[in-house]
């Protein structure tokens, strides 16, 4: 049901024309084949806990585009995965840094 998602840049053009500038933090796709992205702006006026999710869709052509999710549930549900696989992601990695020695 999900997929692996490695961090990339983008840049988002929100409803009132500002440019916005973010990093994917993950991805999931959904058995009925939605996707969805969770994103951290970048910039000054951002904090690294600003979490943002967001669905992917295409166009008739082909392109990709991301827009708010709409149903509260839905939106409720997938920022709720999003956090847990991230929290998950943090926890190992701070697991895996942890040195033991054997006296």
């Amino acid at each position: 049901m999900y997929n692996k998602f490695e961090s990339e840049i983008i840049t988002l053009t929100d409803e009132k024309g500002q440019i916005i500038i973010a990093d994917v933090v993950d991805q999931i796709t959904e058995e009925d084949g939605k996707t969805y992205v969770a994103i951290v702006p970048i910039g000054e006026e951002f904090s690294d806990d600003d979490l943002y999710a967001l669905e992917k869709r295409k166009d008739k052509k082909g392109e990709e585009f991301m827009v708010d999710i709409e149903d509260d549930r839905t939106f409720d549900r997938i920022i709720e995965i999003f956090i847990r696989r991230i929290q998950e992601r943090e926890d190992a990695a701070a697991a895996d840094s942890v040195m033991t020695y054997e006296l």
